[in-house]
């Protein structure tokens, strides 16, 4: 038997594994709903901070987030999308640091472990099925 699930939503962690702090400077949401619905202002150095994208099969969800490296106006966009019928998508689509940043993603609910042990391939995310649950990780 198929297991349907409704729920198109996005669970997002983006972890700083750097020791410069990055402040929020844009929350986009094309489709779907943020929660909380203002997203943390700074993601501190070397921690890491979680929120959820919420879609539906009538809204889906689809939307980004921009941080900028604090004191030098340099900037991270950090894209997501779970439709309910193309492609997932996860993305950097702004990166204008030289900081690497890698994404990972799963159908599956999952505790990110900060030591990358059950993170799997880099830039690697489930094509299809939802929700999707998705890892940034700044300064891999």
């Amino acid at each position: 038997m198929t297991n349907f699930s409704t729920d198109f939503s996005v669970y997002v962690t983006i972890m700083n594994k750097l020791t410069n702090g990055f402040r929020i400077v844009n929350q986009n949401n094309n489709y779907g709903t943020y929660n909380p619905t203002n997203l943390p202002r700074y993601i501190i150095y070397n921690n890491q901070i979680f929120f959820s994208f919420k879609g539906d099969i009538a809204t889906r969800s689809e939307g980004s987030v921009t941080y900028e490296v604090e004191g030098t106006g340099k900037r991270i966009t950090f894209a997501f999308k779970c439709p309910e019928f193309s492609d997932n998508a996860l993305s950097i689509p702004l990166n204008e640091t030289n900081f690497d940043v890698s994404y990972y993603g799963t159908n599956q609910p999952i505790q990110w472990n900060p030591n990358d042990t059950n993170w799997g391939p880099s830039n690697n995310f489930p094509n299809k099925g939802h929700p999707l649950y998705a890892l940034f990780v700044i300064g891999t």
